[in-house]
């Protein structure tokens, strides 16, 4: 699923391919199809969280534990001493923009030293991704997938990997902000963002609740999985569509339809969802240390063969390139992506977005990165030939 705009509606593509499944009696994507988008779920996250900075209920520099309990006295895991993790208080709060930005310290299971913390103390959670997503083995895959399931139908407070503020680690922090939502409007993310965000733009496919809307859930696409040799094959989902919670770092889906809209609203900075001056305050946001987007870290997990030489930030919605991309993609420009590799960007130099949107997992799937790129350099193509005419 593609789709792609531009500032002043000149320039628009919307294209499908393929089936939803991998049966014979498959139906044909289309523009109903609707799917998980995993982490791009965060953007719509963020302007939910935004919206309770303009209604004056908390500031990006707030301490948020006093809304989010569970995160008072957080503890960092510093290494693995005579077998057993050594942890320490927290000296610093988090606060809100540390927690859109990636630099609050929370983590997640992919991350290695989590997963060697759970290793530490007996935690089969310490082996849990790895058992699903590494596996060849189909029994072993299939044993690991409750477990995952439950995992992506739960929120626990993982161990901090740094004092908050001193780093930059994937975890957490935009699934907190949505429980953060959920505190201070008294209602969980779901029925607020219908009211607040997707409405007001009608986006009716939209919904961390799948299975109470009868047309998002008929028109699901299959989720599928990559195996190393090539082959790939339809499975369970790991993304609840009854959530027990709403996860706002992952839990959404959508529409490729729905999608464009959210991103057109958002790159022409509308008024619709937040005010213009919000917009901006969340795209322009720069993370204070410089330093910190410049950790080997960052840079292993943002590897990307063909920008070996990109530069990052983190603003309040997403990763900032700070070099243009041969994609075209401008100085300053925002994505992020999906683990059912669902990719977004919003280039508001250049006055344009798009989404590419699947459901394959596993790390073995890497043709939607390269045809996700190569979509991405024909947008800004036609889009130069148009603004041309």
């Amino acid at each position: 699923m593609l789709a792609a705009t531009n500032y002043d509606g000149t320039f628009k593509y919307t294209s499908y391919f393929g089936n939803t499944g991998l049966k014979p009696d498959a139906k044909q994507v289309s523009e109903s199809t609707t799917f998980c988008i995993a982490s791009s779920t965060k953007l719509a996250t963020s302007v939910a969280v935004m919206q309770c900075v303009e209604r004056g209920l908390i500031s990006l520099d707030d301490d948020v534990s006093v809304f989010l309990p569970e995160l008072k006295g957080a503890q960092i895991f510093t290494k693995i001493e005579d077998g057993k993790p050594v942890m320490k208080k927290a000296q610093n709060t988090i606060t809100l923009s540390q927690m859109l930005s990636h630099t609050s310290g929370l983590s997640s299971l992919e991350d290695e030293e989590i997963m060697g913390y759970y290793q530490a103390i007996g935690d089969s959670r310490g082996t849990l991704l790895m058992r699903y997503f590494m596996s060849e083995d189909e029994d072993v895959r299939a044993k690991a997938l409750p477990e995952v399931q439950h995992v992506m139908n739960s929120l626990e407070v993982e161990p901090l990997l740094f004092e908050p503020g001193t780093g930059w680690t994937y975890g957490q922090g935009t699934d907190w902000a949505g429980q953060l939502v959920e505190r201070l409007t008294h209602q969980s993310i779901e029925p607020y963002c219908q009211a607040n965000i997707f409405a007001p733009l009608s986006m009716k496919s939209t919904t961390f609740r799948p299975a109470d809307h009868p047309h998002i859930r008929e028109n699901l696409m299959e989720m599928a999985f990559r195996h190393k040799d090539g082959t790939i094959k339809n499975e369970a989902s790991i993304y609840p569509i009854t959530p027990t919670i709403e996860l706002g770092g992952s839990g959404l889906y959508t529409s490729a339809p729905d999608y464009l809209v959210f991103l057109t609203s958002l790159l022409r900075n509308d008024g619709k969802v937040l005010k213009q001056e919000t917009v901006n305050l969340m795209f322009n946001y720069k993370i204070p240390d410089k330093d910190i987007m410049k950790s080997e870290k960052v840079m292993e997990f943002f590897e990307d063969p063909a920008e070996p030489d990109m530069a990052y930030d983190h603003c309040l919605c997403g990763l900032v390139n700070l070099k243009q991309e041969s994609t075209g993609r401008k100085v300053g420009s925002v994505r992020w992506g999906g683990g059912t590799k669902s990719f977004w960007w919003i280039d508001r130099a250049a006055g344009v977005c798009g989404f590419y949107g699947t459901q394959i997992l596993g790390p073995a799937e890497k043709l939607s990165g390269e045809m996700y790129r190569k979509f991405q350099s024909a947008v800004y193509d036609e889009h130069a030939r148009v603004e041309a005419l």
